[in-house]
């Protein structure tokens, strides 16, 4: 099988069906992926951090936020929500405007000004979320001087990390999650030409792939050997180069086994020991 690409489990169903339809042979498999990330910070009170200059404008402004809002909420989704608006009164709006259809009809600037948003709206949930478990928090509760000079962190460039400062924490953060695998027959490749339009132009990466291994086992079946061939020779006529100006240089020399393995399921070659034969 030719692994096409991994993708979440709605994306991956409409890979599949695209190329189902197109009379592919598709296996879809769910498997678990892990992605790992060192993250280093700078974890102290405010005041200690603003004398070193490490605490900017921004900073300043995430404390006031919520400040501002934390007896007004009553639970703690309320409470990112209020902290939110606080630093952006339109960020609802421009969330509500975060979907496909939205993004399409939006000119570049537009789009540029709502991703610029959301990123500052990530930086600032995962600052609040910090501060809210470092300093208990509690929505609704008075405030006192809980937050006159929190504890707060301040996340480095692993660069700018000096492993002797006693301020200096890093955490190995893991992420599991669980993807799933398209993969095609590498004979059905062949019906590249039969993939619908909207999966060319939205998936035209993996469109680039199955074309690639598709101009091979095209050239494979239109011009098969007469009699018997060594594994070797076959490898040969794995090589492909297409085109003039703009060429195409294919090289499945390295996969010619299991290609030539997908064919003899269709009943196209029979493999026996390192040699291969056609078959009428």
């Amino acid at each position: 099988m030719f692994k096409l690409g991994e993708y979440y489990e709605e994306e991956a169903t409409r890979v599949a069906n695209y190329l189902r339809d197109a009379g592919f042979k598709v296996d879809v498999k769910g498997l678990v992926t892990a992605q790992s990330e060192f993250v280093a910070f700078l974890q102290g009170k405010a005041s200690e951090l603003r004398e070193r200059n490490r605490i900017l404008e921004r900073h300043e402004k995430f404390i006031s936020a919520m400040k501002a809002v934390l007896e007004k909420a009553s639970n703690d989704e309320e409470l990112m929500d209020l902290y939110l608006a606080e630093l952006d009164p339109d960020w609802r709006t421009k969330r509500e405007r975060m979907n496909e259809k939205d993004l399409e009809e939006a000119d570049e600037k537009t789009r540029d000004e709502l991703f610029e948003s959301l990123a500052y709206s990530i930086v600032a949930l995962d600052f609040a979320k910090d501060l809210y478990n470092l300093n208990d928090i509690k929505p609704g509760e008075p405030i006192g001087d809980l937050l006159d000079d929190p504890v707060i962190n301040i996340h480095l460039k692993s660069q700018e990390a000096d492993p002797e400062d006693p301020l200096l924490n890093e955490r190995l953060e893991v992420d599991l999650e669980k993807m799933y695998v398209v993969s095609i027959d590498e004979s059905s490749s062949a019906l590249f030409r039969d993939i619908d339009e909207d999966f060319q132009e939205n998936y035209y990466q993996e469109y680039q792939l199955i074309t690639a291994l598709g101009l091979v086992v095209e050239d494979l079946l239109e011009c098969p050997e007469k009699g018997k061939m060594d594994i070797e020779d076959f490898a040969e006529r794995c090589i492909l180069d297409v085109g003039s100006r703009f060429t195409m240089s294919v090289d499945a020399s390295l996969v010619a086994e299991e290609i030539a393995r997908s064919l003899e399921k269709r009943g196209m070659l029979k493999i026996k020991g390192n040699t291969i034969k056609w078959k009428a």
